[in-house]
């Protein structure tokens, strides 16, 4: 309103002069029209110096409610002055006065009307004033037609003041509007110009041959192999091949995308971009160029790949782990079953590898499984996948167009290259391989029953030959079905009384008289029969069930023995698997305390595997024997890893010299040497000599020729339950001699 202030003064002045020179001669007075016109240019200059005081200052950002009915009071104001002519002079003019007064009164309505419609309040204040005074000159008059005319005035002046209000409304809306437009665009470009500046991403825009047309100066920064503008440049050219690739197929489909990786060549090597981009169209609706963002990820991309390799990775040999070889193989049996491959998956176990963990120590073992590595990433390839499935197990995974024979031959190339020896600090190793190979039976066969059947094929390999490739088939299924059966009912073979004693006896080797007899375990199956220990000591030891049944044959041992005469021991062999368990010299305690055997007719047999294998727990439990009074029997001497430090450094009371060398396949010069040095070593420690497995007579004076100080074997007598010992004991007490003959066995 301020803004048209000076032409509404303006229009004022000039409107009252045409009426005062138009009608002045018309009226009988003219000294009062002459004032009105003079009013109404006071008014108009009063509000010009209004304006001009005003237009230095800045724009009102609020107006009061005070200021709008002030300007609400000058609006009727303005609209009385105008009102006053009609109202006074209205009937004393003719028909051109007539004329020239209703035509002025008609267009100030509309005009003012339309000045004053931002203010409703002031625009209707000034309508009502002018159209009242309007109607009273009317009303004065005498025209024949001043009813009708009323009316019409009536009405224009209802519909000039809704107009105003009309006017009014769409004034603040649209002034709202364009004031928060012009907010919001401020606001957008203080943003645009932080994201800039201080943003990692950056703003492109590509024309429809998808060269760049513009880009935030962000872009020149990343790509920092291009000092110059970018503009016309071709946007793929700035991409990696394989990047240049995905960002084309995302462009073909001619739709919005969002978070596309691809990557980028940079100076420094590959860098990786996350583009988000929509196209731009034409009036006809076709693609003419795209607009996005894009921002460089490589950090976050390198730290998620790095995340990625180490929950796939075996951190030790780089090597896929177990979950990992697990999807492989997954995925690979799925291409399988659409055919075209063939399929093999293998369980690869290192040979001795335990005992150089054990000798060496962790890290070596570690350093080992390293460099084991190393040599099988010679062998991955297209089609052959290794992982590292735990411990010291591996997995090959084999996928080729090749029968079984090829990939047992593949196996065992990878076998005689791992069994290569290996330096390691000071110490030269060298661990064999054993390997079991599964291939799917049926469609349906998944990777759980392949992965258990390579392992089954692995353990039947360790047992026939190590060093060695076995294929999965399914009498080792059997085998192993039979074994975890045997695991089962082993469980409860003690409790119901199906374990059992044997003894062989040991003599003394000059006058053949029993010294001693050597406990022998046998499992009297419900189903089987009567079993030997190597069909199921193995499985107590890998189950744990070791402890409580070799807690169970030193308590029925002792019992045994404190029955027999007071110069006869009993032997017990102690497994090396018990000693891990802890508690074994409590067990020996209570065994001695509840039979009342004295400790020293108990003779306690390991065999050098626990020096190597359980230094500690060895060396802690036979002192504990010493303590205790028990003797300790070196048992299979000269078999594993025979050591003088073993018989010095422990209280070693006996050494049973192996069947091997009493009645083995080597050479009798051979197999003379060595049990003489056994005796010579035995003797000069003030040991106790047992010659094992003497089933002749001629083994048996040849052993006692010897110096052997004990003798046991099929010669003297075959393992018997212990009531038919006690009765060998009595028939054998009074008739000391060297037999003639071997002893029948005894049931």
């Amino acid at each position: 309103m301020l803004r048209y202030t000076p032409i509404m003064m303006a229009a004022n002045v000039v409107n009252a002069l045409c009426v005062v020179v138009g009608i002045l001669h018309l009226v009988d007075d003219p000294f009062p029209l002459v004032l009105w016109g003079l009013a109404v240019c006071a008014f108009a200059v009063r509000g010009t110096q209004v304006w001009y005081a005003n237009r230095e200052r800045p724009p009102r950002r609020t107006v009061s409610s005070r200021g709008l009915w002030r300007t609400t009071y000058q609006a009727a104001l303005l609209g009385g002055l105008w009102g006053v002519l009609p109202a006074i002079w209205y009937p004393e003019l003719d028909q051109g006065g007539h004329i020239l007064i209703g035509t002025l009164v008609t267009g100030m309505i509309c005009c003012g009307a339309f000045a004053l419609a931002t203010i409703p309040s002031a625009g209707t204040a000034y309508v009502l004033a002018l159209v009242t005074g309007s109607l009273v000159g009317l009303l004065r008059t005498d025209v024949s037609h001043a009813g009708v005319i009323a009316v019409l005035l009536l009405a224009y002046a209802i519909t000039v003041t809704y107009a105003v209000f009309g006017t009014g409304k769409l004034f603040v809306e649209h002034f709202e509007a364009e004031t928060a437009l012009k907010h919001n665009g401020e606001v957008i470009q203080l943003l645009l110009n932080e994201f800039e500046e201080n943003g990692s991403d950056w703003l492109f825009e590509l024309d429809a041959h998808l060269r760049i047309v513009s880009c935030s100066p962000r872009f020149l920064d990343v790509v920092t192999e291009h000092t110059g503008d970018l503009t016309g440049r071709r946007f793929g050219e700035l991409l990696a091949p394989a990047g240049e690739k995905s960002l084309f197929a995302a462009l073909s489909s001619g739709k919005a995308f969002r978070d596309l990786l691809v990557e980028a060549e940079g100076p420094l090597g590959a860098r990786w971009w996350s583009i988000t981009a929509g196209p731009l169209l034409d009036a006809n609706g076709a693609v003419s160029g795209w607009r996005g963002v894009g921002s460089d990820v490589t950090d976050a991309k390198l730290a998620k790949d790095r995340i990625v390799w180490m929950a796939t990775t075996d951190q030790l040999t780089g090597l896929p782990n177990r979950t990992h070889f697990r999807d492989c193989a997954e995925r690979a049996i799925e291409r399988c079953r659409k055919g075209g491959l063939t399929i093999g998956i293998a369980s690869l176990d290192l040979d001795g590898f335990k005992q150089v963990n054990d000798t060496l120590g962790h890290a070596a073992g570690d350093e080992l499984l390293a460099r084991i590595a190393l040599r099988l990433h010679d062998f991955a390839r297209e089609g052959v996948t290794i992982g590292r499935l735990g411990g010291d197990e591996f997995g090959v995974l084999l996928e080729c167009e090749c029968d079984a024979d090829t990939m047992i031959s593949l196996l065992g190339e990878i076998v005689t290259t791992i069994s290569a020896p290996i330096a390691i600090g000071d110490s030269t190793v060298s661990v064999g391989g054993t390997a079991g190979l599964a291939l799917p039976r049926s469609a349906d066969e998944d990777i759980d029953r392949l992965m258990s059947n390579a392992d089954t094929a692995l353990y039947a390999a360790k047992v026939e030959q190590r060093g060695s490739v076995a294929l999965f088939s399914e009498a080792m299924q059997k085998a192993a079905d039979e074994k975890r059966g045997l695991a089962e009912e082993l469980k409860l073979a003690v409790e119901a009384g199906q374990m059992e004693l044997h003894y062989q006896p040991i003599v003394d080797a000059s006058t053949m008289r029993a010294v001693a007899a050597e406990a022998l375990l046998r499992w009297r199956h419900p189903r089987r029969g009567l079993l030997s220990p190597d069909v199921f000591i193995g499985i107590a030891e890998s189950t744990g069930q070791i402890g409580r049944i070799g807690a169970w044959v030193l308590s029925q041992a002792c019992r045994d023995a404190a029955s027999w005469p007071e110069d006869v021991s009993v032997a017990v062999n102690v497994s090396p698997a018990q000693l891990v368990t802890n508690g074994t010299s409590e067990i020996v305690r209570t065994a001695l305390a509840e039979s009342g055997l004295a400790a020293k007719r108990l003779e306690i047999e390991i065999t050098e595997a626990v020096f190597v294998r359980h230094g500690t727990q060895a060396e802690e439990f036979m002192r504990d024997m010493n303590a205790m009074g028990v003797r300790i029997a070196l048992d299979d001497f000269g078999t594993g890893y025979s050591s003088l430090g073993y018989i010095t450094r422990f209280p070693v009371s006996k050494l049973k010299i192996d069947r091997s060398f009493v009645s083995g396949g080597a050479a009798i010069k051979e197999r003379n040497a060595i049990i003489s040095a056994v005796v010579g070593i035995a003797r000069s420690l003030n040991m106790i000599t047992t010659a094992e497995g003497v089933e002749s007579a001629g083994e048996l004076a040849w052993v006692r020729n010897l110096g052997c100080t004990q003798v046991q074997g099929f010669q003297v007598a075959r393992p018997m339950p212990a009531a038919a010992f006690a009765d060998f004991l009595k028939s054998h007490a009074a008739t000391p001699g060297i037999p003639k003959r071997p002893m029948p066995a005894i049931a």
